[in-house]
């Protein structure tokens, strides 16, 4: 590696782990004072590294925001930097080309499209079930009345109704459930473990109807396990999971081989899309900007090139996430409408990127 390569590979590093130190530290800040109450609530109190877990899981999450704006703003300062100091005509001069003088830069965006991969891939499934067993471990009576009021259902091999308030990852169990065994028995059980051969609910009260049609208790257990209780596996793990919070080879797995028939296959199908092409978006910080800050002026316009490159990566994401919503609600093809308009940004950006001289 020659020693421009490497003075450009050190600035633009510098830049960008500086960036995105700055911004997810005042992330943290803001959002630990917020929460400060319901990290020390009563008996509730978080220790010190489940905080430090909680914001490490949390930046792994939002890894797909955080550093494709690192490097929109690190690709920005470097370059305007090295154009405003002369430093990229000194090379040119030498007879070393513009193309050639940005590889550099390239390297540190496909490095971090492979990163982002990675972390779809490895990291952000596990963070995401990590940040909600955090969650729910740690969750206060005041927060649990803000709850959200949807449930979810499951239905057994018997034709009998699991009814369920929410899904813990880590420990693999239902929360808040009601089964449904039949019109005159009703379960209500805090938590199910429905992976073990014969399910094994705690706190359990067993509904019976009399003969007047009114539901009583009939009895109560501490622990009970429900050998009769016969789940689906493949619809058990498809009804606990999100597609947002698989990994892509999970959800290449599960991606329908004929035409879309349920809203589940089209979201499952167009959170796959979704997931491949943001990475991508490192990429394209690079090299939207690039033309810009290596154009030789008297006075280069930075507030222009910030702001302008800042407010095109937004409306990028916005954008995205748009049609992400659209791709699940059928409204077409998610391949059409989801990679479509991306196709159609990228290559305006790559054909300005090539035009550079």
């Amino acid at each position: 590696m020659k020693i421009w390569e490497r003075y450009f590979l050190k600035e633009m590093l510098k830049s960008f782990l500086f960036f995105i130190s700055v911004f997810y530290g005042l992330y943290v800040l803001i959002d630990y004072s917020s929460h400060s109450s319901s990290f020390h609530y009563h008996h509730s109190q978080f220790k010190i590294y489940e905080i430090i877990v909680y914001y490490l899981c949390e930046f792994t999450e939002r890894m797909n925001v955080i550093i494709p704006f690192g490097l929109l703003l690190a690709t920005i300062r470097t370059l305007t930097n090295l154009n405003t100091h002369h430093e990229l005509i000194a090379l040119l001069a030498s007879g070393v080309k513009m193309q050639t003088l940005l590889k550099p830069f390239l390297w540190v965006g496909f490095s971090m499209v492979l990163l982002l991969y990675a972390s779809t891939q490895f990291w952000m499934p596990t963070a995401l079930q990590r940040i909600n067993h955090i969650d729910q471990k740690h969750r206060s009576q005041k927060n649990k009345a803000n709850l959200k009021l949807a449930v979810q259902s499951l239905v057994l091999k018997d034709k009998s109704t699991v009814i369920f308030q929410n899904y813990d990852a880590i420990e693999k169990k239902l929360i808040d459930v009601y089964w449904i065994s039949d019109i005159n028995n009703i379960y209500r059980i805090k938590y199910l473990f429905p992976y073990q051969e014969n399910p094994l609910g705690e706190s359990i009260d067993h509904f019976q109807r009399l003969s007047q049609g009114e539901l009583r208790i009939k009895e109560s257990f501490d622990k009970k396990s429900f050998p009769e209780m016969r789940f689906n596996k493949k619809d058990l793990f498809q009804g606990m999971t999100n597609p947002e919070n698989e990994s892509l080879s999970d959800l290449w797995k599960k991606i329908p081989h004929t035409k879309i028939a349920s809203e589940k296959e089209s979201q499952i199908l167009s959170v796959f899309y979704y997931k491949m092409i943001i990475p991508w978006l490192c990429l394209l910080a690079v090299i939207g900007p690039a033309p810009f800050c290596v154009r030789y002026s008297r006075q280069t316009p930075l507030f222009f090139i910030y702001a302008c490159s800042l407010f095109g990566l937004v409306a990028l994401y916005l954008s995205l996430n748009a049609t992400l919503v659209l791709a699940k609600r059928q409204i077409s093809d998610p391949a059409l409408i989801i990679l479509l308009p991306f196709l159609i940004f990228s290559s305006i950006l790559i054909y300005r990127y090539i035009k550079i001289r």
